[in-house]
């Protein structure tokens, strides 16, 4: 494999920006859920465009140590990133970055190895992978819906069982693999206030699902990957993808009535300028349905977004779009998530 450090110096001389793109697989396989998977050519062909565009490749870690500190990032940088640590990205996967000398970042969720479960890799494998330059990421042990509470479990003995999650996956990584991390993957993508917090005072960053990429104003407890499956992952949407930019979003203040659902009736954004269109910034629901937004002062950087009638049952986002000033077909993007249960509080099935 092509070392890493030459990879990192040769990008010394592109030019640089503040931002990057993540994205997000699970399965590269034609066997699997379509849901999550991508086919071994269709990932090529994404492999073969970066390649052809002239992206520079970099580990999460990295492009995350970038931002908080605001150093440099080069142009058209974008993270590739795994959930789950299956099989396939073993025999797959691994051997395409190998022949290109890119790294990539792998979040594993340790039960899941611990257990042998079919489709899964093991250990040495990831010992493997780990040896060859790609970086572990922690995924929990159990993969478990965290931000869920047992029935009658109080907000203590919740964050105890959440904390002692992490704890052990990640003693089980250092363990298996010597190694530390600071890079937590939500299970399912799902998050809330309190589990960021719990993440965050356990000294890890977030990394989320939701769609978007990240820059220096993101939210480094929820961090927006692009994911990438069967139905979602066309050469167009790829291309779209990896030339968003982020939507320099400064403060997000979200009004919850506080019902059972969880309901969102607005989110009001503040924006710093940038060179993207404002006229034509537009918001849509994971259904594609336009949300009505409103601008709040003169300049037209507080945007009020209307949800009253936006969401249901289940893990919810909307994204917010406006195409670059004089780039055509690359857009400034933002997504926001929120989870709903049912109206009869319960929680939603998979």
């Amino acid at each position: 494999m092509q070392s890493l450090s030459l990879l990192l110096l040769a990008t010394s001389a592109l030019a640089v920006d503040h931002h990057a793109v993540v994205l997000l697989y699970h399965h590269v396989s034609e066997q699997t859920p379509a849901s999550t998977s991508v086919t071994p050519v269709v990932l090529e062909r994404h492999l073969e465009y970066l390649a052809q565009q002239g992206f520079t490749v970099w580990p999460l870690g990295r492009v995350m140590k970038a931002l908080s500190k605001t150093e440099a990032i080069p142009e058209k940088t974008v993270v590739i990133s795994f959930d789950d640590a299956y099989l396939s990205v073993y025999t797959e996967a691994f051997p395409r970055f190998q022949q290109r000398g890119w790294p990539f970042t792998l979040f594993v969720s340790t039960e899941a190895i611990d257990n042998g479960y079919k489709n899964y890799l093991n250990w040495d494998q990831i010992r493997e992978l780990a040896a060859a330059g790609v970086e572990i990421g922690n995924h929990s042990h159990s993969h478990a819906h965290l931000v869920r509470r047992q029935v009658n479990e109080s907000t203590e003995q919740w964050q105890q069982r959440v904390m002692a999650d992490i704890h052990r996956a990640s003693a089980r990584l250092e363990k298996e693999i010597g190694i530390t991390t600071n890079l937590f993957a939500y299970p399912y993508g799902e998050y809330s206030p309190d589990l960021k917090n719990i993440v965050g005072t356990l000294g890890y960053l977030g990394i989320a699902q939701q769609s978007g990429a990240i820059g220096v104003d993101s939210d480094l407890l929820a961090v927006p990957r692009f994911p990438m499956a069967t139905g979602y992952s066309d050469m167009k949407r790829f291309a779209t993808s990896v030339n968003a930019l982020p939507l320099p979003v400064r403060s997000v203040i979200v009004d919850k009535p506080g019902t059972m659902d969880d309901r969102i009736n607005q989110l009001q954004l503040t924006l710093a300028e940038g060179s993207y269109d404002i006229k034509q910034l537009a918001c849509y629901s994971a259904s594609g349905e336009v949300v009505p937004l409103k601008s709040n002062d003169d300049l037209s950087l507080r945007i009020t977004l209307n949800l009253a009638k936006v969401g249901s049952a289940g893990r919810n986002k909307i994204n917010c779009t406006a195409p670059a000033k004089g780039e055509k077909g690359v857009y400034y993007w933002y997504s926001y998530q929120w989870l709903m249960k049912k109206a009869d509080g319960r929680w939603y099935e998979e």
